[in-house]
């Protein structure tokens, strides 16, 4: 149903093993995705906000999601840096989008 594939990642605490903590991305979980471009007039919105945004992510619905996290664009092994919490598309709790800048 889409294109890409993108993996979410967020940002936990590791034990290191000698006592101490050190932080670090982990995967959550892999899914299709389309990875789409915004337009520019987009941009320039997101840019008066001192919010950047330059790519849409679209995903099938799956809980869990925030926007401190961050996902790998699996088929150009990119990161996308989420700038925005999980909006439904159509309010049917069929696909999600997530705003994201391209890192």
């Amino acid at each position: 149903m889409f294109p890409h594939a993108v993996t979410f990642q967020e940002y936990v605490e590791i034990d290191d093993g000698g006592g101490g903590k050190t932080k670090e991305w982990v995967d959550l979980f892999t899914t299709e995705a389309h990875v789409q471009p915004v337009n520019s007039k987009e941009i320039v919105i997101a840019q008066q906000l001192t919010n950047p945004i330059d790519h849409n992510i679209f995903y099938p619905f799956k809980g869990g999601i925030r926007g401190d996290m961050r996902a790998v664009w699996v088929n150009r092994n990119e990161t996308l840096e989420l700038r925005s919490n999980p909006l439904d598309q159509g309010g049917m709790g069929e696909i999600m989008m997530v705003k994201a800048e391209l890192k």
